[in-house]
């Protein structure tokens, strides 16, 4: 019980530190909206296939877009069940998602983030994330850095480029999706968990 309150002061303590600072990352109408407080960019994404997988406790939609430029791109939409929430952090979630040997943050404001993963095959893989509760999860990823950079500076002038500029290239849809969720991942690891009960009445 003690536990729980003290876990609850510190949500509230992190939440009023944080500010009015929020971000976005969604898809609809074949537009790509990232946003970080009031300024935002839109992608074209033209949707070439769909996926949706459940876990129980986790739901998770995939799409693969082709860019106005041709490039091949994924969204992932990932939200747990009501009674349920993320365990680890978003970095650490991501990391485990990908089996990535290691996590680079090139970009961190408002809880959007964006990353360059170093897969178990060697290759770089280029992913915004973004997280605006415990519940849901939203990527975007297979981007070059080129695009990456300049989805970045569009939303903040001061972002810096991203370090690796030979990243993984998605070429065939077939092949597009990275992401390596399981029952293993999600239940055992595990990436959701419970929510408190408190949190729940």
């Amino acid at each position: 019980m003690q536990k729980s309150v003290i876990s609850l002061i510190v949500g509230v303590f992190l939440l009023l530190f944080q500010g009015c600072g929020s971000s976005n990352l969604s898809y609809s109408r074949q537009q790509i909206h990232l946003e970080i407080d009031d300024v935002f960019t839109q992608i074209e994404g033209k949707i070439l296939q769909k996926k949706y997988d459940s876990y129980g406790s986790l739901f998770i939609e995939q799409k693969i877009l082709r860019l106005k430029d041709g490039d091949i791109v994924v969204y992932e939409n990932a939200r747990t069940d009501l009674q349920y929430e993320f365990e680890k952090s978003i970095a650490e979630t991501v990391k485990v998602v990908f089996d990535a040997k290691r996590t680079y943050i090139i970009y961190a404001k408002n809880n959007l983030f964006a990353y360059q993963l170093l897969l178990e095959d060697g290759n770089i893989l280029n992913v915004i994330a973004q997280q605006d509760d415990s519940q849901q999860l939203k990527m975007l990823y297979g981007m070059s850095s080129r695009e990456l950079n300049k989805i970045l500076k569009a939303l903040d002038s001061e972002a810096k480029p991203a370090y690796y500029k030979k990243t993984i290239k998605i070429v065939k849809p077939q092949n597009a999706i990275k992401s390596r969720w399981n029952v293993q991942k999600v239940h055992f690891y595990p990436l959701v968990s419970p929510l408190p009960r408190m949190m729940m009445l």
